[in-house]
């Protein structure tokens, strides 16, 4: 309890912003489909370029960082929904 405790009181910047990094980098990918959809609009060529560059970068990194990152954020909320069941963490 006293650990958990710390955790608030510290005003470590690093932990504060690492779940609004990620919502930051979510909200980036789903708002660059509207300047995609008006180079789509305009000129499709350059949109269906644009689109495959972006496939083969995804497809480039290897399927154990997607499934480290999925383990850290499903497991990190659980841990949280633990805590939260449990009135450790508000």
């Amino acid at each position: 309890m006293s650990h958990i405790k710390l955790r608030r009181t510290r005003t470590d910047r690093w932990t504060a912003r690492a779940r609004p990094a990620f919502l930051y980098v979510m909200y980036g990918l789903l708002l660059w489909s509207v300047p995609l959809g008006l180079i789509g609009g305009a000129r499709p060529e350059v949109a269906a370029a644009i689109v495959r560059a972006m496939r083969a970068y995804f497809e480039a990194l290897p399927e154990p960082l997607y499934a480290l990152f999925g383990t850290g954020y499903l497991g990190y909320t659980a841990a949280r929904a633990w805590g939260k069941v449990k009135g450790v963490e508000r």
